[in-house]
């Protein structure tokens, strides 16, 4: 039990990261952070060893470069909406009837897009969001010693990843990777990726596991 619960406290943590980094331009306090702490650094193997990264101060580096690729990537050309790459329109569906926003309202959660940047509740990162979230629920059912109830909402996550977030989010963070032009941002879409295929696979087996 004890190491499910660090493994969930992990996830969440990725998924907060995650979710952070996609939704809007990075800002000077996340950069430092992941910049002086090793662990975080890790993850972020391209931009370790860029020139510019080591070399010029955070708040230019965001201005001058990072601010550019995202508005490039994330704002211009590559949406990270589920419904642009699902729906054959290739538009943006902020509609009551979008399938991730049913999900959401399936199983209890609520999102305020005037909160967000986000135009649609299937954006990314309000994705992201919303595993972190049902992650942490998790994890609270985990500590009461409710496995039952932890084991259903690791369920609901499977679900969600093998219908939404794992469905579509792969070729979008394939083509954001090809856009992007900054060793950090490539990077950001890579770890997503690997991440996102890694989770699966988990939940996946602990839930096989589990029934066996």
């Amino acid at each position: 039990m004890e190491e499910r619960i660090q493994e969930t406290q992990a996830r969440i943590n990725m998924y907060g990261l995650l979710s952070r980094l996609f939704i809007e331009e990075i800002d000077e306090e996340t950069l430092k952070k992941i910049k002086e702490t090793p662990e975080l650094l890790e993850l972020f193997p391209k931009t370790k060893e860029w020139d510019k990264f080591n070399e010029k101060d955070i708040k230019s580096l965001i201005e001058e470069d990072l601010n550019v690729d995202f508005t490039t990537v994330f704002l211009l050309n590559v949406y990270p909406y589920e419904s642009v790459f699902m729906n054959d329109e290739g538009h943006i569906d902020a509609s009551i009837t979008n399938p991730t926003l049913v999900f959401y309202r399936e199983h209890g959660y609520s999102i305020d897009l005037n909160e967000t940047r986000a135009l649609s509740p299937d954006h990314i990162a309000v994705e992201m969001e919303f595993m972190m979230t049902v992650a942490k629920e998790e994890l609270d059912a985990l500590q009461k010693g409710n496995k039952e109830e932890a084991d259903k909402l690791r369920e609901i996550q499977k679900k969600f990843l093998e219908e939404h977030l794992a469905n579509w989010g792969t070729i979008y963070l394939l083509a954001a990777k090809d856009m992007a032009e900054t060793p950090f941002y490539q990077d950001v879409c890579e770890l997503a990726l690997e991440f996102i295929l890694s989770d699966y696979d988990y939940l996946a087996e602990a839930i096989e596991e589990a029934t066996v």
